[in-house]
């Protein structure tokens, strides 16, 4: 017997998809199943030195008749199961391969294959037919004329001449399989799968089987199919099956979310085979088609459906590490802090709950120590872990996610802020107001670059625009903000002709009648007492703003502030005149109807300092924090060490040296 494949031999070879033989076998065995097998083994043949060198898949179903045999060889596609939907025995089972494909894939499992089949004819008479085939003549298939026997129905299958089947002998390989035949084998209980003499028993594998209803749009029509989540007690590996109505896979494909657990989700849709293989067009960010939106809504509903299970299994595994007593939080936490800290823990402890040691002691230990490091060092978590329990880079993403959603990472990032803070208004009541610091520090070379990056001393509610530039770039900045073209800017110049310079400038567009108000800040350098040279420095900057034509809009108001450490008795009398608020300076109005225009204000480094501070009361008297000169100076050196004066901390130097 003869029979000529008719396609092209390289369309076979691509077909054949011979780097993957773990596939290969997954539709061998759907083929006895679709013979209605009830019994399939796999076996493995191994060299003398236990390497994998071939393949058997025997099966006791009905067979390929003679009649069949012919046709079923010589063609690519037409199938006789492609207008089926179930197969041709009693039990009526769903049909899986429908392409006439499969058969192509036993090239990747050896370089010479063989079908030995039996089967019954129309008249229940039972015939021994027996086709093989090469690599090098994969399209010519060739065997002895069937014969008339009396042995039992049934298909086997042989491969060998490769040496690189290796992958075959994996708990991998294994698990690959139960994935794609678990629907089906949990559909039919009866039927059995032996793989490498280890059953294929995936009822027995199943921590948890759910099913959930699934809806997703595409160019306006609501589709509807079912997501079946079975989560796997042991293994590694996540998989998507795209499968017909009867959870028969379509396509296999790697899933996406929950890299913490073991899963195969599988979507049954009864239009799910003619989509076949678009899954890989789906994966292109362009695509429009209904594969790439099931996909989305595949993956949204997965990751909801693992942050429930989650909430779930953290909840009971907690529970049990109470009970033999390795949890290592004793106590109820009377503290909102203590409850986030708590909270974070459990998140972590049972997203790593596969890698933790299984002797209580060890366990113990383990989990004493994720706990410290979240509460002195949460950045190192991640580091803990790898180092102790080895994570994979799916689970260090994941783990990464979780902390950076968790409340004690927002928690501990608003802590440290606040801390931080309280830090640097320690810093600069030394910098001002320590006579020895005082002495050493500048206005510009100093306080005014610190507060570059610290300006909520001022007030959360600005945002530095620019600092040290002259009036003219101001200009610019407030016609930009204005939505006017700031390039036809004239030089603006102070009221004695001279171009004006601002040390440092804040800015925010307030929420009540779309106002612009800005925050002109001079700096002077803590050695400085202001008199009536510094106070009319700052008058002549807010005049000539005022004065310039440009200037002149409604919709703004300016506040100047001079602030310094002191100043004497006249700027003192200045700021203190009847009918206007106390620290005003100066303040004019272009129209006696309109809001203020501008305001001068002459402020000390105390007054700021205090209002700073008390903004920060609630959370100091929290976190119970009161900064030392060594948090003030760990503070400077770690955030501003290139700009505090070299003489300002002495004692590093010699301790340096």
């Amino acid at each position: 017997m003869h029979i000529r494949l008719e396609a092209g031999a390289d369309h076979v070879e691509e077909l054949a998809h011979e780097r993957n033989p773990i596939q290969a076998v997954i539709e061998l065995v759907w083929n006895s199943l679709d013979a209605e097998a009830n019994e399939v083994r796999v076996d493995l043949v191994r060299n003398e030195a236990e390497g994998v060198i071939g393949v058997t898949v025997q099966d006791d179903g009905h067979g390929i008749s003679r009649d069949e045999i012919s046709s079923a060889f010589r063609w690519v596609g037409n199938s006789w199961k492609r207008g089926a939907q179930t197969t041709k025995g009693p039990q009526a089972r769903p049909l899986h391969g429908k392409r006439g494909q499969g058969r192509l894939r036993a090239f990747a499992l050896g370089n010479s294959v063989r079908w030995i089949s039996v089967a019954s004819d129309t008249t229940g008479r039972r015939y021994r037919s027996e086709v093989a085939a090469t690599v090098p003549d994969r399209n010519d298939f060739t065997g002895p004329e069937p014969v008339e026997t009396t042995d039992s129905t049934g298909t086997k299958f042989e491969a060998t001449g490769r040496d690189n089947l290796n992958r075959l002998d994996s708990d991998g390989a294994k698990e690959q399989i139960t994935a794609a035949l678990a629907p089906y084998l949990i559909s039919y209980p009866d039927v059995s799968v032996v793989y490498d003499n280890r059953p294929i028993s995936p009822a027995q594998e199943i921590e948890n089987d759910t099913k959930v209803s699934l809806s997703w749009q595409h160019e306006g029509k609501v589709h509807e199919a079912e997501l079946r989540i079975i989560e796997w007690k042991g293994g590694k590996g996540r998989t998507l099956h795209l499968c017909d109505d009867k959870g028969v896979p379509v396509d296999d494909l790697p899933a996406k979310p929950a890299a913490d657990f073991r899963y195969a989700a599988y979507i049954m849709w009864s239009e799910m085979p003619e989509h076949a293989g678009e899954w890989m067009l789906a994966q292109m960010e362009q695509d429009p088609g209904v594969i790439a939106a099931l996909l989305q809504a595949v993956n949204a509903r997965l990751t909801a459906y693992f942050d429930e299970r989650r909430d779930e299994q953290r909840r009971a595994l907690v529970e049990s590490w109470k009970e033999d007593e390795t949890y290592p939080y004793k106590n109820v936490p009377d503290s909102e802090e203590q409850k986030v800290e708590q909270a974070t823990f459990d998140v972590v402890a049972t997203a790593i709950r596969r890698r933790l040691p299984k002797k209580m002691e060890q366990r113990r230990l383990m989990l004493g120590l994720l706990k410290e490091t979240l509460q002195q060092h949460p950045a190192g978590v991640g580091d803990l872990l790898d180092q102790f329990v080895g994570l994979s880079m799916d689970e260090k993403n994941q783990l990464t996610r979780l902390l950076t959603r968790s409340s004690l990472s927002r928690l501990i990032a608003a802590n440290t802020s606040v801390t931080n803070r309280l830090d640097f208004l320690a810093a600069l009541r030394m910098l001002v107001f320590d006579e020895d610091a005082s002495k050493v520090v500048k206005e510009r070379k100093h306080l005014h670059t610190m507060l570059e990056s610290e300006l909520w001393v001022f007030g959360e509610q600005f945002n530095m625009m620019f600092s040290e530039r002259g009036l003219t770039h101001a200009l610019r900045q407030h016609l930009t903000m204005l939505g006017r073209d700031p390039k036809g800017a004239e030089n603006v110049r102070l009221t004695d002709g001279s171009t004006g310079r601002l040390d440092l400038m804040l800015s925010a567009k307030t929420k009540e009648h779309d106002r612009i108000r800005h925050l002109v800040v001079e700096l002077k350098a803590p050695a400085v007492r202001a008199t009536d040279t510094e106070a009319s420095q700052i008058k002549k900057y807010a005049r000539a703003v005022v004065a310039d034509r440009q200037f002149a809009d409604m919709n703004s108001e300016w506040d100047f502030v001079l602030l310094v450490t002191d100043y004497d008795d006249s700027v003192r009398k200045d700021i203190n005149q009847d009918g206007r608020p106390s620290g005003i300076l100066d303040q004019s109005r272009i129209d006696p109807n309109s809001p203020v225009n501008y305001r001068v204000w002459v402020k000390k480094w105390n007054e700021v300092l205090d209002e700073a501070g008390r903004r920060l009361d609630f959370y100091q008297q929290s976190l119970k924090h009161d900064p030392t000169i060594d948090d003030v100076r760990r503070y400077l050196m770690e955030h501003h060490g290139d700009v505090i004066p070299q003489d300002l901390f002495p004692e590093n130097e010699e301790k340096a040296s």
